[in-house]
């Protein structure tokens, strides 16, 4: 998003590829651009961490067909454009064009080392065809990412690491000043099925451990309106964005949500205290996951032994350290 609202600030003429809520989303900040369909990945997921691994194996040649199918859309658009910034999608490249690939992922963390090394030189057979790599992360290690943005082997085209990158930072009225607490807890969800709802129902079926008043985000974006549900202690809301979300945020002493790289971004500079429940079986997560806690800088927690009974008293022991 702040890439696309500077574009839009410099006087470019933006088109922006997005489907779904994705698309919902982005309509909510930038309404009055043009949109176009780009192919789906459409990745599935399972229910079992431990089965994840083979699920995504079994549907590398979808995501393989996913990937030529973009390529072959941006060759039959490439007169449209000066100039394609890709998010992780690797068949938007074009010889005709200046590509950009943005990633944090540099590695994607495997059980086996060998199993890293392959996915690596994969990853970068693509991400070599762009003009260059933007890395959303710092130069200095560790940054936000730790290993995963910061590989021994680098790719063979410029890479440069723009920094971290936060929906919120296109608010006018976005704030770092800390307003009350009106929340112990922001269960914020988000990411794939079924592990989104399984979490949800982990947080609704323990609501009567919360004795302060805590609020729940689903991340579910739809046309319908917004639900506001009260029950015991907690708030429920079907989704939150922009200034609404930011308020929520602030206003909470805790945030419960995925230890997803796009979530870290935005909770970070801002100060929070978190504590991350890794979508089982996403080995990015659960390193990101792995890697903060380490140093301090926010609580982690597997989904299987989720608790909200024990949550307050590991949260309130915690002595968290926020990066500059």
């Amino acid at each position: 998003m702040p890439i696309i609202h500077d574009c839009i600030e410099k006087g470019h003429i933006v088109t922006i590829a997005a489907d779904g809520p994705q698309k919902k989303l982005l309509q909510y900040y930038f309404p009055n651009n043009t949109y176009v369909k780009a192919p789906k990945y459409n990745i599935r997921y399972s229910k079992k961490a431990w089965w994840l691994p083979v699920v995504l194996f079994f549907q590398l040649p979808k995501i393989a067909i996913a990937i030529y199918k973009e390529h072959r859309w941006l060759q039959a658009h490439v007169t449209a454009f000066d100039q394609v910034i890709s998010d992780n999608r690797y068949g938007l490249f074009n010889s005709q064009l200046t590509t950009t690939f943005i990633t944090h992922q540099l590695i994607v963390k495997a059980p086996f080392k060998w199993a890293e090394n392959i996915i690596q030189k994969l990853q970068y057979y693509f991400i070599n065809k762009f003009s260059e790599c933007w890395v959303p992360d710092t130069l200095d290690f560790p940054g936000f990412a730790a290993d995963l943005s910061h590989p021994a082997v680098m790719p063979n085209i410029p890479v440069t690491y723009i920094g971290p990158l936060s929906q919120f930072s296109v608010l006018q009225k976005a704030s770092n000043t800390a307003p009350p607490i009106k929340y112990k807890f922001c269960f914020l969800l988000s990411g794939p099925e079924p592990q989104r709802t399984m979490l949800q129902n982990l947080i609704e079926s323990g609501a009567a451990g919360l004795h302060e008043p805590s609020i729940l985000i689903e991340g579910r974006p739809s046309d319908l309106p917004n639900h506001y549900q009260i029950k015991e202690s907690l708030t429920r809301l079907r989704y939150a964005r922009g200034q609404d979300l930011l308020d929520i945020i602030m206003q909470s002493e805790y945030i419960v949500c995925r230890s997803g790289y796009s979530t870290i971004m935005e909770l970070l500079p801002l100060h929070k205290k978190m504590i991350l429940v890794p979508t089982p079986g996403q080995t990015e997560q659960e390193y990101l996951a792995s890697s903060l806690a380490s140093r301090q800088m926010a609580v982690m927690t597997h989904q299987a032994s989720f608790d909200l009974n024990t949550l307050n008293d590991n949260a309130d022991k915690h002595c968290f350290i926020f990066a500059t």
